[in-house]
């Protein structure tokens, strides 16, 4: 062993799965029992069947959801995050609609509640809508929105976490790197970096490393996936022609070294490609930190 370690090898993100790319289905605690059998970072997204379930739950079916993931949690040394809900009604912190910007804040207080309850310790949420207003506009009603969360962040201790938006998808906001450095000094937040949207947006501008740059002292949970060119779709790993371990390299050298979730499926491929994909991509990524700390 060397006495002086390889700096990529000090600090590497660690590998993980989304419940997302099985379509967070109704078996929450079941589904989460599978993922642990491959991960122990795994994101869990409030959607599809899942949402249906936790938020329709009666008091004593929502405690056996909770009692059942957190067991799971104890017993296979997980790190867990929230992903709140980001489809359909309720679901727009920036709507120009008060009633239903007063009920999106809701939808997120009650993902902040889960998480709290599982005893985990990230919430990542999507900002909104844009309704053709200019992105001054909308970081201003989303730090408002935000000021509604901030006491019960305060009180559970959880890092809310804005996830930024990609490409090609012309209804959803899509803020610079330096507007989500300023929306997370000024609400105390912090980012969810989906690496893909990213990259859809600021490979095609030539400046992907000046941005990735810019974000990543904010960063505590990625979201990570092929993609071909600066399509807009998550593709297995492997699957596409984009640098991603290049990426997770340099957010590494950054400081990052949280979890780095496979997120987001799309047609004409199956759960188990993505699976299959990121277990290969995980075993070869720990095999080489682990030469360049010297072991084995």
């Amino acid at each position: 062993m060397t006495d002086i370690l390889d700096s990529k090898a000090l600090v590497r993100p660690r590998i993980g799965f989304s419940t997302n790319i099985w379509d967070n289905p109704a078996e929450i605690v079941e589904h989460m029992e599978f993922l642990a059998g491959h991960f122990t970072d795994i994101e869990f997204e409030i959607a599809e069947e899942a949402q249906e379930v936790l938020f329709g739950a009666t008091a004593p079916e929502y405690e056996k959801i909770v009692d059942g993931m957190r067991s799971v949690i104890a017993t296979h040394g997980l790190d867990v995050s929230v992903h709140a809900a980001w489809y359909g009604p309720h679901t727009d912190l920036v709507s120009p609609d008060e009633d239903e910007r007063a009920e999106s804040v809701n939808y997120l207080r009650r993902a902040v509640h889960f998480a709290a309850d599982l005893g985990v310790e990230r919430v990542t949420y999507h900002p909104g809508y844009m309704s053709r207003r200019s992105n001054d506009v909308l970081l201003d009603v989303l730090r408002s929105s935000l000021d509604k969360v901030q006491p019960l962040i305060a009180s559970t201790g959880i890092q809310l976490c804005i996830e930024n938006m990609g490409a090609n998808r012309p209804r959803y906001v899509v803020f610079t790197p330096e507007e989500h450095v300023e929306l997370c000094r000024s609400t105390g937040t912090w980012l969810t970096l989906d690496v893909p949207h990213l990259a859809t947006v600021h490979l095609p501008r030539g400046d992907y490393d000046e941005a990735l740059a810019t974000v990543a002292p904010y960063v505590q949970t990625a979201h990570i996936a092929d993609i071909k060119g600066a399509d807009h779709t998550h593709i297995p790993i492997g699957e596409g022609d984009f640098d991603l371990w290049g990426s997770l390299e340099k957010l590494g050298e950054y400081g990052f070294g949280g979890a780095a979730i496979v997120e987001e499926f799309a047609k004409g491929y199956k759960p188990e490609d993505y699976l299959e994909k990121a277990l290969e991509f995980r075993s070869r990524w720990d095999a080489e930190g682990a030469r360049l700390r010297g072991e084995g």
